[in-house]
């Protein structure tokens, strides 16, 4: 079969919604189909039937194999692309031993507390590359259930982590792929192992947990079950994968230092790729193992981003809501034409975007949303331009943050819902004072699975001459210096801002 008959398969199971793309070894994407699903939070406890997980798979996988005009066989290999955190507890005849628990279920805390005390925190964060421990992590859900389910625990074989229960069930096979447990908090990064004092510490023994396998490994073919299930051929190969983050980083490119990718979605979310671990007790950036062999990378974020804006959008914009509808538009281009009038610095108006709390580098959870400087002559339009240079300030603060680390950037490029605002892209260029790129293809993380999946079958040979041929820039923005001189000094007073009132914030 030649190479140009062959295509791969991304999957990017997200916390709501799968995707699944085939591309071909050139990059052209030849079908896409996205499913649904809905994750029901009950106070502090956020479970599932990993079914819930799997359906929209081979759903989406189904419809897209409906509309492909080739033949499975054609299809070389499929990757994955998921979030993290997460842990699926699984028997030894390897169905589930419980539910699913999310990586948002908070029961753990008390858990987080007790691993901390008995570690200590910067040990913890120089072995793991976490230093914001909380309930999060693997490894405290793990003594949760050591703790408060012990029959559960016992019935535990092996716990997967998300991506390696959509491998499971693509091949059959049970891995533990690295990206994934590299924030587990029981992985030793440096030595990409399991750290026995973290484990002892988490109530875990390495029995427990697959073989660490590293991303692009090819760990066998679609299982019988699943071909079944998805019209997959048992001929096409299934090779581990990586968190979406690293995913998304990958299918924008950002496989070597000097770029940092940025999605604007829910949160706020940067990546930068490092040769080698970086870990800085003062300002607890994260580190992660990237997708790329041997890489790294720190991976700042913050908890409200692009949320601010549906924030407002859904509780003060009734009427653009109605005349989206009318004129078959969405609402928030709508918003931004709006900001579009406003001159740079929005008059002066500050808005501090931490509505729920601030993550790096403040570690603010008490922090709260404000505007400040408020006129007669201000309304939505400017309202909504302060909301976009706030979360521009944002993100500037990191990459100032990290410059400090020693961690430069040449560009910045955008992903996420935020990436379609033009406005709001030469905001990010004028603040950040960097080149702002776009990506052709706004799936990042899905492209960056089926990257992963060429480069695993041989399709490509390494990850350079792979993104060479798969991904593109469609525009690149520079800063404008007379805007860039502007938000100078409002940045100046954003970070003063926050310095003034960060301490009003407590209870």
């Amino acid at each position: 079969m030649k190479t140009d008959d062959r295509y791969v398969l991304g999957l990017d199971m997200g916390t709501s919604t799968v995707k699944a793309a085939l591309f071909a070894p050139d990059g052209a994407r030849v079908g896409l189909q996205a499913e649904e699903y809905l994750l029901t939070p009950d106070s502090q406890i956020v479970e599932a039937d990993p079914e819930m997980y799997w359906s929209p798979v081979v759903r989406a996988t189904r419809r897209l194999l409906e509309e492909f005009k080739g033949r499975p066989e054609q299809i070389a290999a499929v990757s994955t692309s998921t979030f993290g955190e997460s842990i699926f507890p699984m028997a030894a005849d390897k169905t589930p031993a419980r539910p699913s628990i999310s990586w948002l279920d908070n029961r753990s805390s008390e858990e987080a507390r007790a691993i901390t005390e008995r570690v200590g925190a910067q040990e913890i964060q120089s072995t793991s590359g976490q230093a914001d421990i909380g309930p999060i992590w693997p490894a405290t859900k793990f003594l949760w259930m050591a703790r408060h389910e012990p029959e559960a625990f016992r019935r535990t074989a092996k716990f997967l982590l998300p991506d390696d229960y959509l491998l499971f069930r693509l091949s059959g096979e049970m891995v533990a792929e690295q990206t994934m447990w590299g924030s587990s908090l029981v992985m030793d990064i440096h030595r990409r192992a399991w750290s026995e004092r973290l484990l002892e510490a988490a109530g875990m023994e390495a029995g427990k947990l697959p073989a660490l396998t590293p991303t692009g490994t090819v760990i066998g073919n679609v299982c019988r079950e699943c071909s079944d299930a998805t019209g997959l051929s048992t001929e096409t190969k299934v090779v581990a994968g990586a968190m979406d983050q690293m995913c998304s980083a990958v299918g924008a490119g950002n496989i070597s230092p000097g770029i940092i990718t940025e999605s604007t979605g829910t949160v706020v979310a940067l990546l930068t790729t490092t040769h080698t671990p970086v870990i800085d007790f003062a300002t607890k950036v994260p580190c992660h193992i990237h997708a790329i062999p041997g890489e790294y990378c720190l991976l700042p974020w913050s908890p409200t981003g692009g949320l601010v804006l549906k924030w407002f959008k859904d509780r003060f914009c009734e009427e653009e809501k109605k005349r989206a509808v009318k004129e078959g538009v969405d609402v928030y281009d709508i918003l931004c034409q709006g900001a579009a009038e406003v001159p740079a610095g929005c008059d002066g108006l500050l808005m501090l975007p931490h509505m729920e709390g601030a993550g790096f580098p403040e570690y603010a959870p008490t922090a709260r949303g404000v505007f400040f400087g408020l006129t007669l002559r201000h309304g939505k339009p400017e309202l909504v331009r302060a909301i976009l240079e706030s979360i521009a300030y944002l993100i500037r603060s990191d990459v100032e943050t990290l410059a400090v680390l020693g961690v430069h950037a040449d560009e910045i490029r955008v992903l996420g819902g935020g990436a379609k605002s033009a406005l709001w892209n030469q905001i990010k260029a004028d603040v950040i004072n960097l080149p702002v790129a776009i990506p052709a293809n706004r799936e990042a993380a899905v492209l960056g699975a089926a990257i992963i999946a060429a480069v695993g079958v041989g399709l490509h040979d390494d990850f350079p001459s792979a993104v060479g041929a798969m991904t593109r820039i469609e525009t690149r923005l520079t800063p404008d210096p007379a805007h860039s001189a502007v938000y100078a000094e409002q940045y100046r007073r954003y970070r003063a801002l926050f310095d003034r009132v960060k301490d009003l914030y407590q209870p």
